[in-house]
Protein backbone atom coordinates (compact mmCIF):
# COMPACT_ATOMS: atom_id res chain seq x y z
CA UNK A 1 0.00 0.00 0.00
CA UNK A 2 1.45 3.49 -1.02
CA UNK A 3 2.39 5.71 2.12
CA UNK A 4 0.40 8.68 3.01
CA UNK A 5 1.75 11.59 0.87
CA UNK A 6 1.29 15.46 0.92
CA UNK A 7 -0.98 15.31 -2.34
CA UNK A 8 -3.47 12.36 -1.72
CA UNK A 9 -3.22 9.43 -3.94
CA UNK A 10 -7.13 9.99 -5.62
CA UNK A 11 -7.71 8.94 -8.73
CA UNK A 12 -5.55 11.08 -11.19
CA UNK A 13 -5.97 14.07 -8.97
CA UNK A 14 -10.01 13.69 -8.49
CA UNK A 15 -10.25 15.82 -5.31
CA UNK A 16 -7.58 18.83 -6.83
CA UNK A 17 -9.61 22.11 -7.45
CA UNK A 18 -9.57 24.79 -10.19
CA UNK A 19 -7.33 27.06 -7.41
CA UNK A 20 -4.66 23.98 -7.02
CA UNK A 21 -3.43 24.21 -11.07
CA UNK A 22 -0.56 25.65 -10.64
CA UNK A 23 0.91 23.34 -13.51
CA UNK A 24 2.35 26.06 -15.51
CA UNK A 25 5.83 25.62 -16.83
CA UNK A 26 6.82 29.16 -15.01
CA UNK A 27 5.78 27.98 -11.50
CA UNK A 28 7.62 24.40 -12.25
CA UNK A 29 11.02 25.88 -13.12
CA UNK A 30 11.05 27.42 -9.11
CA UNK A 31 11.02 23.92 -8.06
CA UNK A 32 14.35 22.73 -9.77
CA UNK A 33 15.80 25.91 -9.69
CA UNK A 34 17.61 25.26 -6.20
CA UNK A 35 18.39 21.45 -8.00
CA UNK A 36 21.86 20.82 -8.93
CA UNK A 37 22.74 20.56 -12.74
CA UNK A 38 22.93 16.42 -13.73
CA UNK A 39 26.18 14.90 -12.03
CA UNK A 40 27.37 11.72 -11.90
CA UNK A 41 27.34 10.92 -8.17
CA UNK A 42 24.26 9.05 -6.61
CA UNK A 43 23.26 11.52 -4.28
CA UNK A 44 22.35 14.04 -7.18
CA UNK A 45 20.95 11.68 -8.90
CA UNK A 46 18.51 11.11 -5.89
CA UNK A 47 17.67 14.99 -5.93
CA UNK A 48 16.75 14.65 -9.30
CA UNK A 49 14.50 11.63 -9.08
CA UNK A 50 12.73 13.55 -6.38
CA UNK A 51 12.86 16.49 -8.39
CA UNK A 52 11.05 14.69 -11.32
CA UNK A 53 8.60 13.17 -9.02
CA UNK A 54 7.74 16.96 -7.69
CA UNK A 55 7.05 18.49 -11.04
CA UNK A 56 4.94 15.28 -12.60
CA UNK A 57 2.74 15.41 -9.68
CA UNK A 58 2.32 19.62 -10.19
CA UNK A 59 1.79 19.19 -13.96
CA UNK A 60 -0.32 16.03 -13.65
CA UNK A 61 -3.15 18.44 -11.32
CA UNK A 62 -5.12 19.87 -14.30
CA UNK A 63 -4.99 16.01 -16.07
CA UNK A 64 -3.61 17.03 -18.77
CA UNK A 65 -0.93 15.42 -21.40
CA UNK A 66 2.56 15.96 -20.01
CA UNK A 67 5.20 16.44 -22.28
CA UNK A 68 8.76 14.43 -22.00
CA UNK A 69 10.44 17.64 -23.39
CA UNK A 70 8.44 19.88 -20.56
CA UNK A 71 9.81 17.10 -17.78
CA UNK A 72 13.23 17.00 -18.78
CA UNK A 73 13.32 21.35 -18.98
CA UNK A 74 12.52 21.57 -15.97
CA UNK A 75 13.53 18.65 -13.72
CA UNK A 76 16.39 17.85 -15.26
CA UNK A 77 17.91 21.42 -16.64
CA UNK A 78 17.19 20.24 -20.00
CA UNK A 79 19.77 17.36 -19.51
CA UNK A 80 18.32 14.54 -21.59
CA UNK A 81 20.76 12.14 -21.46
CA UNK A 82 19.88 11.94 -17.38
CA UNK A 83 15.98 11.25 -18.30
CA UNK A 84 16.56 7.49 -19.29
CA UNK A 85 18.58 6.63 -16.23
CA UNK A 86 16.38 7.91 -13.57
CA UNK A 87 13.43 7.25 -15.46
CA UNK A 88 12.59 3.94 -13.15
CA UNK A 89 13.08 5.32 -9.68
CA UNK A 90 10.66 8.07 -10.92
CA UNK A 91 8.26 4.93 -11.81
CA UNK A 92 9.14 3.41 -8.37
CA UNK A 93 9.03 6.39 -5.95
CA UNK A 94 5.49 7.64 -8.01
CA UNK A 95 4.22 3.97 -7.48
CA UNK A 96 5.42 3.35 -4.05
CA UNK A 97 5.50 6.63 -2.36
CA UNK A 98 2.18 8.30 -3.93
CA UNK A 99 -0.16 5.35 -5.58
CA UNK A 100 0.72 6.42 -9.36
CA UNK A 101 1.51 5.00 -12.47
CA UNK A 102 3.03 6.71 -14.87
CA UNK A 103 1.61 6.12 -18.18
CA UNK A 104 3.89 6.86 -21.58
CA UNK A 105 0.76 7.59 -23.67
CA UNK A 106 -0.04 7.01 -27.18
CA UNK A 107 0.81 9.64 -28.42
CA UNK A 108 4.64 9.58 -28.16
CA UNK A 109 6.35 11.47 -25.54
CA UNK A 110 3.98 12.12 -24.07
CA UNK A 111 2.88 11.00 -19.98
CA UNK A 112 0.04 10.65 -17.75
CA UNK A 113 -0.41 9.93 -14.16
CA UNK A 114 -3.11 7.46 -13.40
CA UNK A 115 -3.99 6.39 -9.76
CA UNK A 116 -3.75 2.60 -8.50
CA UNK A 117 -6.19 3.24 -6.01
CA UNK A 118 -9.44 2.83 -7.42
CA UNK A 119 -12.43 5.30 -6.82
CA UNK A 120 -15.40 3.78 -4.84
CA UNK A 121 -18.21 6.08 -6.38
CA UNK A 122 -18.65 9.38 -7.81
CA UNK A 123 -19.82 10.36 -4.18
CA UNK A 124 -16.13 10.33 -3.25
CA UNK A 125 -15.63 13.29 -5.93
CA UNK A 126 -16.05 16.59 -4.75
CA UNK A 127 -18.86 18.32 -6.48
CA UNK A 128 -17.27 20.23 -9.38
CA UNK A 129 -15.48 16.68 -10.54
CA UNK A 130 -18.86 15.00 -9.42
CA UNK A 131 -20.46 17.41 -11.97
CA UNK A 132 -18.28 16.87 -14.67
CA UNK A 133 -17.38 13.01 -14.55
CA UNK A 134 -21.23 11.29 -14.14
CA UNK A 135 -21.19 13.58 -18.12
CA UNK A 136 -18.35 12.03 -19.04
CA UNK A 137 -19.04 8.46 -17.96
CA UNK A 138 -22.41 9.13 -19.74
CA UNK A 139 -20.45 9.68 -23.08
CA UNK A 140 -18.10 7.06 -22.41
CA UNK A 141 -20.74 4.59 -22.10
CA UNK A 142 -22.72 5.33 -24.71
CA UNK A 143 -19.49 5.17 -27.35
CA UNK A 144 -18.54 1.63 -25.50
CA UNK A 145 -22.16 -0.03 -25.87
CA UNK A 146 -21.64 1.47 -29.91
CA UNK A 147 -18.38 -0.32 -30.27
CA UNK A 148 -15.78 2.20 -29.17
CA UNK A 149 -16.04 4.92 -32.17
CA UNK A 150 -18.78 6.59 -32.91
CA UNK A 151 -19.66 9.79 -34.95
CA UNK A 152 -19.56 12.93 -32.41
CA UNK A 153 -23.22 13.59 -33.81
CA UNK A 154 -24.52 10.16 -32.84
CA UNK A 155 -23.20 11.70 -29.17
CA UNK A 156 -24.99 15.10 -29.06
CA UNK A 157 -27.76 13.54 -30.35
CA UNK A 158 -28.36 10.73 -27.31
CA UNK A 159 -27.80 13.74 -25.19
CA UNK A 160 -30.40 15.81 -26.81
CA UNK A 161 -32.18 12.47 -25.65
CA UNK A 162 -31.50 13.60 -22.33
CA UNK A 163 -32.12 17.29 -22.34
CA UNK A 164 -28.32 17.82 -22.77
CA UNK A 165 -27.66 20.19 -25.94
CA UNK A 166 -24.45 20.99 -27.37
CA UNK A 167 -24.93 24.88 -27.85
CA UNK A 168 -27.00 25.41 -24.68
CA UNK A 169 -25.34 25.82 -20.90
CA UNK A 170 -26.76 23.12 -18.77
CA UNK A 171 -27.92 23.82 -15.44
CA UNK A 172 -26.10 21.06 -13.98
CA UNK A 173 -23.09 20.20 -16.51
CA UNK A 174 -22.32 23.85 -17.17
CA UNK A 175 -20.97 24.16 -20.91
CA UNK A 176 -20.97 21.10 -22.06
CA UNK A 177 -19.44 21.55 -25.99
CA UNK A 178 -15.98 22.67 -23.58
CA UNK A 179 -15.83 20.31 -21.89
CA UNK A 180 -16.40 17.55 -24.97
CA UNK A 181 -14.19 19.28 -27.36
CA UNK A 182 -12.06 20.79 -24.94
CA UNK A 183 -11.83 19.27 -21.24
CA UNK A 184 -12.04 15.42 -21.56
CA UNK A 185 -9.91 15.37 -24.95
CA UNK A 186 -7.12 17.45 -23.21
CA UNK A 187 -7.03 15.05 -20.25
CA UNK A 188 -7.16 12.14 -22.73
CA UNK A 189 -10.44 10.89 -21.70
CA UNK A 190 -11.92 11.32 -25.69
CA UNK A 191 -10.37 11.26 -28.44
CA UNK A 192 -11.62 13.44 -31.32
CA UNK A 193 -10.80 12.37 -34.94
CA UNK A 194 -11.53 14.08 -38.31
CA UNK A 195 -12.77 11.07 -40.75
CA UNK A 196 -13.63 10.92 -44.56
CA UNK A 197 -16.98 9.45 -44.61
CA UNK A 198 -17.84 7.84 -47.98
CA UNK A 199 -20.77 9.56 -49.53
CA UNK A 200 -20.20 12.75 -47.53
CA UNK A 201 -18.95 16.31 -48.72
CA UNK A 202 -17.37 17.39 -45.74
CA UNK A 203 -15.37 15.17 -42.96
CA UNK A 204 -17.03 14.44 -40.04
CA UNK A 205 -15.38 14.27 -36.07
CA UNK A 206 -15.64 10.68 -34.63
CA UNK A 207 -15.14 9.97 -30.97
CA UNK A 208 -13.15 7.23 -29.15
CA UNK A 209 -12.02 6.22 -25.56
CA UNK A 210 -9.03 7.86 -24.57
CA UNK A 211 -5.80 6.76 -22.70
CA UNK A 212 -6.85 7.55 -19.84
CA UNK A 213 -10.24 6.09 -19.72
CA UNK A 214 -8.80 2.72 -20.89
CA UNK A 215 -6.65 3.12 -17.74
CA UNK A 216 -9.26 4.53 -15.43
CA UNK A 217 -12.40 3.03 -16.26
CA UNK A 218 -13.80 -0.48 -15.42
CA UNK A 219 -15.52 -1.59 -18.89
CA UNK A 220 -17.32 -4.39 -16.83
CA UNK A 221 -19.04 -1.78 -14.12
CA UNK A 222 -19.81 0.04 -17.21
CA UNK A 223 -21.89 -2.64 -19.40
CA UNK A 224 -23.29 -4.18 -15.88
CA UNK A 225 -24.60 -0.51 -15.12
CA UNK A 226 -26.11 0.20 -18.08
CA UNK A 227 -27.27 -3.94 -17.95
CA UNK A 228 -28.89 -3.18 -15.12
CA UNK A 229 -30.71 -0.06 -16.39
CA UNK A 230 -31.71 -1.75 -19.22
CA UNK A 231 -33.26 -4.84 -17.51
CA UNK A 232 -31.17 -7.05 -19.77
CA UNK A 233 -28.01 -9.43 -18.99
CA UNK A 234 -24.58 -8.11 -20.28
CA UNK A 235 -24.70 -11.46 -22.13
CA UNK A 236 -27.14 -9.61 -24.45
CA UNK A 237 -24.45 -7.34 -26.15
CA UNK A 238 -21.86 -9.98 -26.82
CA UNK A 239 -19.21 -7.59 -28.22
CA UNK A 240 -19.31 -5.46 -25.08
CA UNK A 241 -19.46 -8.59 -23.23
CA UNK A 242 -15.94 -9.82 -25.21
CA UNK A 243 -14.50 -6.41 -24.94
CA UNK A 244 -15.11 -6.35 -20.59
CA UNK A 245 -14.82 -9.85 -20.02
CA UNK A 246 -12.93 -11.60 -22.61
CA UNK A 247 -14.33 -14.56 -24.69
CA UNK A 248 -14.80 -17.70 -22.68
CA UNK A 249 -15.47 -21.38 -23.87
CA UNK A 250 -18.86 -21.66 -25.44
CA UNK A 251 -18.78 -17.98 -26.71
CA UNK A 252 -19.86 -17.80 -30.20
CA UNK A 253 -17.40 -15.15 -32.19
CA UNK A 254 -19.38 -15.56 -34.84
CA UNK A 255 -22.58 -13.52 -33.44
CA UNK A 256 -23.62 -9.99 -34.08
CA UNK A 257 -24.12 -7.81 -30.98
CA UNK A 258 -27.64 -6.81 -29.91
CA UNK A 259 -26.62 -3.83 -28.68
CA UNK A 260 -26.34 -0.82 -31.04
CA UNK A 261 -30.13 -0.74 -32.26
CA UNK A 262 -30.98 -0.80 -28.48
CA UNK A 263 -28.56 1.90 -26.64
Amino acid sequence: MPRTSLLQSQPSGSRHTDSTRNGSLQEQRHISASQPNAGGNDADQDKLVINMVKVLLNLSVNKQLIKKSDLTKIALDGNFRMFPKIIGQVVSELKDVYGYKLIETERNKTFILVSNIPCGSLLDLNEDYRRKYTLLYMILGYIFMKNGNVPEQGVWDFLGKLNIFENEEHQYFGNVRRLVNETFTKQAYLVRTKQVVEGMNDDRYFLSWGVRANHELNKRDILESICKLMGKPSVCFISQHTAAYGLHDGDDEDNDSMEASQV
